[in-house]
Formats: C-alpha cells, sequence, structure tokens
C-alpha cells in the first residue's frame, strides 16, 4: 500500500463531506422537478400543451435535469470512493500510474481518481472516442 504523501486527510474528508452534502442537495432539489408535470402545475388551463414548442420547452427541460440528476449521481458514486480510500489510506494516489494526484488537484476536485497527466491522456482517448 502506497501512501500519497503530504495529505492532510482530515482536511479532504471533511472537505468530500461538504461535496457530498452539496450533491445530495443538488440531487434533492431536482428530483420533484424530474417527476412532476410542468404543464399541469402551471398556469396551463388544459394538461395537454397546446403548441409544439411547449412540449418542446418542457421535454428539453426534463431532459436536462434528469442529465444532471445522473450526471451528480456518478459525482456521488466518485466522492464515496475518495471516502473510502481515504479510510483505507490510498487517498491521492492516481488509479493510472500509482503517483500523486497532488493537493492543488485534491483542493479542487477532492474525489480526482486521476493525476492531472492521467486525466488530460484520459480525456483526449475520449475526444478520439467521440470523433469516430
Amino acid at each position: 500500500m502506497r501512501l500519497a504523501k503530504g495529505l492532510n486527510y482530515d482536511y479532504f474528508e471533511r472537505k468530500l463531506k461538504k461535496v457530498r452534502e452539496a450533491v445530495l442537495q443538488e440531487i434533492n432539489d431536482l428530483e420533484p422537478k424530474v417527476g412532476e408535470n410542468p404543464l399541469e402545475s402551471g398556469e396551463e388551463t388544459t394538461p395537454f400543451p397546446t403548441h409544439i414548442a411547449d412540449i418542446a420547452d418542457v421535454e428539453s427541460r426534463l431532459d436536462r435535469d434528469s442529465y444532471l440528476i445522473s450526471q451528480y449521481s456518478k459525482e456521488l458514486k466518485d466522492i464515496d470512493a475518495a471516502h473510502r480510500k481515504i479510510v483505507e489510506k490510498t487517498y491521492g494516489i492516481c488509479e493510472d500510474c500509482g503517483s500523486n494526484i497532488g493537493n492543488e488537484r485534491l483542493k479542487a476536485i477532492p474525489y480526482a481518481r486521476y493525476c492531472k497527466s492521467c486525466a488530460e491522456s484520459r480525456e483526449k482517448k475520449s475526444w478520439r472516442k467521440e470523433e469516430l
């Protein structure tokens, strides 16, 4: 087992807890919106939209909110994984190359799984796959 050097595990554990609470709040704020029919809860007098633009607007908002919930859920999994790494004392170690992720990167993204170099490499590979 390799320990990341110079990390204040208590600081990052508190930071992860705050980020987790904020993400949960975002999910809790969005979930009711996805479950409701905005056309029925708004000022519409009929439960059915009368104009195609109204339908598109509602569907667009619901799609966006569903996408955001999905992204926040993934972020929550990463946060929980980072917390497990703190407990296991493997927090701050890049999952690809095994080097230290670094304090500054972890302060910006406390649930980062990769060092900056590996994250950039993964991003480039992702862009290439999307271009195909």
